[in-house]
């Protein structure tokens, strides 16, 4: 009895030892794979911001374009072209013949001409306003005229410089201090920083009329993009969000990320069309019709792909560019295509699903096959529906500004400015979506008549 005991304990003791040899080699193997990745995840297999990337070459998701940089051949060169009304012309006469010195005749004959173009010298221009006052000779009144709406002040900067300064802060995202000195530097008159605030404040009076016109426009529109991005407020995080489309961009600084900070903005409560966004689960609470983020997608696959050696991501990676490839071209996709793809794609991943054991926590490749699985029908709504776009890269490019304001500025000192910057640069570049100058677009909005968007799509 006591023998067989014995034989049963060594053949228990020897199957663990193969047990552990095994595990110890699929160990090793696993941290050979992920040894290749000082930092795993990047710009291009993940959510994170390029600026954060690690100090070495990462691989861009776009594919090669097998073109030599520069301009292709029979690419046509531009070149400055003479302006035809020039606003100063200086003659350069000759009086007497350079062999025999005689004189030469009056009048200019023919000329050649060439053009410099220049800024003229620039410098402050003080314009004052003189109201007179005069006393009527019958009834003794003593009246005086009046002063042009606005001038308030004894003296006080008029819209041209305030929209130059806040153009320089919220479109080419200076610093108060290095806006004051190039003011300086160009004019020799020093803008105080606390003026550069008030100008701030007073843009975002006059838009008030815009943000409620916007509004409106926002929630009739078919298809929104929403996102939001991280962004330093007095050495914390903070987060700025966007609500757009084609034509509009609206944006709100908050201290919180998810569904307080959009209720505040207004939009996405009331909102019945359909939201293009990645797969936070805040805006899975509104009750308006969704659609998910391709890109974000197939960076997540590019990383399964690389940590795990996963052939299913690659796969599915594939699929998607393929449909996104046929959308472009063909734009309207008939049901049967939609069938096909749904039908690979759910073949692809429920194997994935099926292996998993729920004793164990899911690793990263579960996590993207269940996060696949369950939004399924809004990962190929593109396909579906033609108006419906592949990717959320509409908010990820008003975004995108944002990370360059806080490279180039630091973080915000007080909460009220980061909100001021949030609504001048959501007109700004709501500006740019319709091709117009943003410089003047300021200068209107200063003047009460900012540039109100046609009814969005």
């Amino acid at each position: 009895m006591l023998c067989t005991f014995m034989v049963v304990k060594a053949t228990e003791i020897e199957a663990l030892r193969q047990e552990n040899l095994l595990l110890k080699q699929e160990v090793t193997a696993l941290q050979e794979r992920l040894s290749k990745y000082e930092n795993p995840k990047n710009s291009s297999n993940s959510s994170m911001s390029p600026s954060q990337d690690p100090f070495k070459k990462t691989r861009s998701m776009r594919g090669k374009s097998n073109q030599n940089p520069g301009g292709q051949k029979g690419h046509k060169g531009n070149r400055l072209e003479m302006s035809k009304i020039p606003d100063t012309i200086i003659i350069h006469d000759i009086k007497h013949c350079t062999c025999c010195n005689k004189a030469l005749p009056e009048d200019l004959g023919k000329y050649k001409a060439r053009q410099i173009i220049d800024l003229p010298t620039i410098r402050m221009q003080v314009t004052e306003h003189r109201v007179i006052e005069k006393t009527c000779m019958h009834c003794r009144l003593k009246n005086t005229g009046t002063f042009p709406k606005g001038l308030v002040q004894q003296a006080q900067y008029g819209d041209n410089l305030k929209a130059l300064c806040v153009y320089l802060q919220n479109y080419q995202m200076l610093p108060f201090q290095r806006c004051s000195e190039f003011i300086f530097d160009l004019t020799g008159h020093q803008v105080a920083t606390g003026s550069l605030a008030n100008f701030q404040q007073k843009c975002v009076d006059s838009l008030e009329y815009y943000q409620q016109e916007v509004s409106k426009q926002l929630l009739k529109s078919p298809l929104l993009h929403a996102d939001e991005t991280g962004i330093r407020l007095n050495g914390k995080n903070s987060w700025m969000h966007v609500v757009s489309n084609k034509t509009i961009s609206l944006f709100a600084h908050h201290i919180k990320r998810g569904r307080e900070a959009m209720n505040q903005m207004g939009i996405l409560p009331n909102y019945n069309g359909t939201l293009v966004h990645d797969r936070f689960s805040s805006y899975f609470s509104y009750s308006c019709e969704h659609s998910l983020c391709n890109a974000h997608i197939l960076r997540d696959l590019v990383y399964v792909e690389e940590a795990f050696q996963a052939n299913w991501a690659k796969e599915i990676r594939k699929l998607l560019v393929r449909a996104k490839d046929k959308k472009k071209k063909e734009y309207h996709l008939s049901s049967s295509y939609y069938a096909r793809v749904f039908k690979k794609y759910t073949q692809v991943i429920r194997p994935i699903i099926k292996n998993y054991d729920k004793k164990y926590k899911k690793t990263d490749e579960q996590r993207l096959a269940f996060a696949l699985e369950k939004h399924k029908y809004l990962f190929l709504k593109f396909i579906k529906q033609p108006e419906v776009p592949f990717d959320n890269n509409q908010a990820e490019r008003d975004l995108r500004m944002i990370k360059v304001k806080q490279k180039v500025s630091g973080c915000f000192r007080s909460q009220r400015h980061a909100q001021y910057f949030a609504q001048i640069r959501g007109y700004i570049a709501t500006v740019k979506k319709n091709n117009l100058r943003v410089l003047e677009s300021l200068k209107n909005a200063f003047q009460q008549k900012p540039f109100i968007p046609c009814m969005a799509e």
